[in-house]
């Protein structure tokens, strides 16, 4: 019997791998069989039929509703060359709201899917974890084109991975509440993060901030090309700190406050930097983390407290040199006072090729190989030279694409994400949408040239 019972299990596992593809489709309210754009279902109910290679289309609109949400059942996967996509018909007119309530994105022991084209915000389902997009104990997964924003006011990311490895963020974007943009975390190995953006924004929780923490327990992390600044514009000027259960935060362990404390003036706690890591476990493996052609900027009209890390703050320790820059902007605006932070405080790394405007206070690379390394107070005679900052006599070249680590001849600019930023950003309410091109052509007064504002990729 049992033998039988085992038997149908592998016949049923084959059937699946084996069965043509099929394409179904979904839209907020559903009602139909979903085998067409006429007929649409609820999300919800692809699960139950889902299988290997199959696609999930999904019909513009708003959705909303528990049944409305990206979360497969756990162990529901797809195959390599055979993932399972759940993407929207039209890239970017796809909006998952969480309205605060629901858990927007999740993937639990879900490999191989593949997530494209959507807008995701306001998670809920609890502060302790309700991210926007997470990843846990996924592997293989591929999230591209994704704009995400405010997450939980708590202990919660925009992007996050945990227990999850082999997966690619491509071409993303996340801004907004959260105490952290982009992170993965205890096991998170083998991340890529590709052409993604990312902007800080607030937290009033207990805990280190970050744009992207780039390693947290984990190793092996790559990030490719990626952009990230800070403006604390949603910190409220005064409020208790909060614990991750919600309640005013209180000593625990190891922190620092024995009692309630209100932050004023719109203070951040633990405001670690741009580029960041956390802690690292020292029975891991200690490749990584990797960054190639990565930009943190810091402009005036942005508010920005006091940076513990700067902009590239990155200490491996503990006698290691694996870590690996290269190609690598920092720029900070002059007006910015002078005790924000350090472009490139890095430890334990070796790099080439790093460009440093501003910052006012000496880089530090304590026991790193760094070569070919460009200061300059305020970037003007780059920009007379090259026209903008990201062709650096001496320093970053930021121009062409990375991927898997090397560098390609294919055109960076204009950003791929640059209008669905703007798109999402109008959509999330604010009044000053992120050109993120124009953005970092004209950082130090530079301009953008003619290729960089076409609207299909050139040559330079």
């Amino acid at each position: 019997m049992f033998a039988r019972g085992r038997l149908a299990v592998v016949l049923a596992a084959l059937l699946a791998a084996t069965s043509p593809a099929s394409t179904y489709h979904a839209s907020p309210t559903g009602g139909g069989d979903g085998r067409s754009e006429s007929s649409p279902f609820q999300i919800a109910d692809f699960w139950k039929q889902a299988k290997p290679g199959d696609v999930l289309l999904l019909l513009d609109g708003k959705y909303t509703g528990d049944r409305s949400m990206i979360r497969p059942p756990q162990g529901l996967k797809g195959a390599p060359n055979k993932a399972i996509t759940v993407k929207a018909l039209h890239d970017g007119r796809v909006e998952i709201d969480g309205e605060n309530r629901w858990k927007t994105v999740l993937l639990y022991q879900n490999d191989y899917f593949v997530l494209e084209g959507l807008n995701v915000h306001s998670a809920g389902g609890g502060r302790d974890n309700a991210t926007a997009v997470e990843l846990s104990r996924s592997h293989h997964n591929i999230v591209r084109r994704v704009c995400a924003w405010d997450a939980q006011d708590g202990n919660a990311e925009i992007f996050g991975t945990h227990n999850a490895e082999h997966n690619l963020f491509e071409d993303c974007a996340g801004w907004g509440i959260a105490r952290k943009i982009f992170q993965n975390s205890q096991g998170g190995n083998y991340t890529t993060y590709r052409r993604c953006w990312g902007r800080w924004e607030g937290c009033h929780a207990v805990g280190p901030k970050m744009t992207y923490s780039c390693f947290y327990n984990s190793h092996h992390i790559v990030l490719e090309n990626c952009i990230a600044t800070w403006d604390a514009g949603k910190m409220r000027e005064t409020y208790v700190l909060l614990g991750y259960d919600e309640q005013p935060f209180v000593k625990q362990g190891s922190q620092r406050y024995g009692s309630p404390v209100t932050l004023n003036h719109h203070a951040v706690d633990q405001p670690y930097g741009v580029f960041s890591a956390d802690n690292y476990n020292r029975t891991m493996p200690t490749d990584g983390p990797y960054l190639f052609g990565c930009i943190a900027y810091l402009l005036p009209d942005q508010r920005v407290s006091q940076l513990g890390a700067g902009l590239f703050g990155i200490d491996w320790g503990n006698g290691r040199r694996d870590g690996c820059i290269e190609n690598c902007l920092a720029y900070q605006h002059p007006s910015i006072h002078a005790d924000v932070g350090r472009p490139f405080a890095l430890f334990e790394f070796r790099g080439r090729n790093l460009t440093a405007v501003g910052g006012n206070q000496p880089l530090q690379f304590s026991k790193s190989a760094i070569a070919a390394v460009y200061e300059s107070r305020d970037g003007r005679e780059i920009v007379e030279k090259s026209g903008h900052l990201l062709a650096t006599p001496g320093g970053a070249t930021i121009l062409y694409r990375y991927e898997n680590g090397k560098l390609t001849d294919r055109p960076l600019w204009p950003w791929p994400m640059n209008q669905r930023i703007l798109d999402a950003m109008k959509l999330a309410g604010y009044a000053n949408p992120v050109d993120v091109t124009k953005t970092v052509f004209e950082l130090a007064g530079g301009r953008m040239p003619n290729w960089a504002m076409k609207g299909k990729e050139q040559k330079p």
